[in-house]
């Protein structure tokens, strides 16, 4: 049989390879983005759930005590959550006459942090633009009235 250059010209053997190559690198920076996404979205997560748990420890205690007893269950849901202490700022307060009212007294927490992206640095775009590298601060608040105090 006498092979013709018209089937080769015509053949679609790697197409498939090609259209691959071109999607990839669109499909790894969507899963990048995602992935980056979740991990930000975890650490709310920790915060928030420090601080509630800090505020409902307090409440429940002394008014001496309330302020270092939130602290110390903050500082261990972070712990096990493998968030670094130094990482987090944290407020605790006690507000007394919470909206005018002389009868109620909260305990507020409050926790920081600045989010860690994966990739460090600007991205040099074609044409030497860059992509600044935007902090990101997650920030979680609860505030809880207090029955003991």
């Amino acid at each position: 049989m006498k092979r013709t250059d018209s089937n080769l010209l015509h053949g679609s053997r790697g197409q498939s390879l090609v259209e691959f190559a071109l999607i990839l690198p669109m499909i790894l920076v969507v899963m990048f983005m995602i992935t980056e996404f979740g991990r930000a979205l975890y650490q709310y997560n920790v915060l928030e759930t420090a601080t509630r748990m800090g505020v409902r420890a307090a409440v429940v205690t002394n008014a001496g005590q309330a302020v270092a007893t939130a602290e110390a269950q903050m500082d261990s849901i972070l712990i096990a959550s493998r968030i670094p202490l130094n990482s987090v700022t944290k407020t605790v307060t006690i507000e007394a006459n919470f909206g005018g009212d002389p009868t109620v007294t909260i305990v507020r927490a409050k926790a920081t942090k600045p989010f860690n992206w994966a990739f460090n640095g600007p991205i040099t775009m074609q044409g030497n633009g860059q992509v600044a590298k935007k902090t990101l601060t997650l920030t979680a608040e609860s505030l809880m009235k207090s029955e003991t105090f």
